[in-house]
């Protein structure tokens, strides 16, 4: 685990001039924009904290589309809170969303790339605007913010936990500095995000949202049996990462058992640092914090992860 997790790091690291690029591009809009603290539900002086509502994440694996679990969401006519991963939340919209007007989606973007614009890029956001709100990352490209503007979406700034904001050197400290304002006076809430969009959307759910129990969805963190390694999408900076050695490259995939839904998934060591993060995570949740995966495959499981199919959540947790 601490392999993977210098990894990651590591490649993270890499990646800090363009993080901070797109901050630095992003800083009036933050300035002038809205804190996820406005979207703040849960009371944390209250120590035996009741939840009045459920809510459900929804991440873009491959179990989503082959279990028909959006479609399963609109029949079943869902009343409680959507918390969409970007990717997810176009399709949601076109499959799963069944329109009601006190319906609120929320989506959660962590990912820098400019790609993510294209998950913002479509009429049916202007439609259902006043469902929607949009999580983003201060370090988030600007071409989804111009993308939001242009549907005409509520956005609501958080920053990435990129290092330890509690030393004087920190980088994520420095940010923060530098959004301070009237407005903001203690500039934004910082957001752990397990290194990915779908673990920031589960506790973007419970940490702000006070949402209990949370279903997953598409949380996959792993590949199907059949994939071939050299076509995932890690593959090639494995490779890099790895002197382009393919043997050694392979040998960092690992076949995982899923106890819960019986099946076997592979992993790389990003999604072995994802599924680890989110199990770590899990275990220091408050108690009133129920998790229950029900994406029906992949790597994801643990303790306080109770496995259930997406249809038994819905019948049991129906609000």
């Amino acid at each position: 685990t601490s392999k993977n997790f210098d990894w990651v790091h590591h490649e993270t690291f890499n990646m800090l001039d363009f993080w901070m690029s797109n901050f630095a591009r992003n800083l009036n809009t933050i300035r002038n924009g809205k804190s996820i603290k406005e979207l703040k539900i849960l009371d944390n002086s209250i120590i035996d904290y009741k939840s009045k509502e459920t809510a459900i994440v929804i991440g873009g694996g491959p179990t989503v589309k082959r279990k028909n679990q959006l479609k399963l969401i609109k029949k079943s006519r869902y009343s409680g809170t959507i918390v969409c991963t970007d990717r997810m939340l176009i399709p949601f919209l076109k499959e799963g969303f069944f329109p009601r007007k006190k319906t609120k989606i929320f989506v959660v973007t962590v990912d820098p790339a400019e790609v993510i614009a294209k998950f913002f890029d479509d009429k049916i956001l202007n439609k259902f605007k006043q469902n929607i709100s949009i999580v983003l990352s201060t370090c988030c490209s600007p071409e989804v913010v111009k993308k939001c503007k242009k549907n005409n979406l509520d956005v609501f700034w958080f920053h990435p936990l990129i290092d330890d904001y509690r030393k004087n050197v920190s980088i994520t400290k420095t940010m923060n500095m530098m959004v301070k304002n009237k407005k903001n006076p203690k500039g934004l809430p910082g957001l752990q995000t397990g290194g990915n969009s779908g673990a920031a959307a589960w506790i973007f759910s419970w940490s702000i949202l006070g949402k209990s129990p949370i279903g997953l969805i598409g949380l996959n963190f792993g590949y199907d049996t059949d994939s071939p390694v050299e076509e995932t999408p890690h593959y090639k900076s494995l490779l890099k990462a790895n002197d382009f050695d393919e043997i050694k490259t392979r040998g960092n995939f690992k076949k995982i058992h899923n106890k819960d839904f019986n099946c076997d998934t592979f992993v790389d060591p990003i999604f072995q640092y994802y599924r680890e993060a989110l199990k770590d995570l899990v275990v220091r949740t408050p108690k009133w914090v129920k998790t229950i995966n029900a994406t029906e495959g992949g790597s994801l499981f643990g303790k306080n992860i109770v496995g259930m199919k997406l249809s038994d959540f819905l019948t049991k947790y129906k609000k």
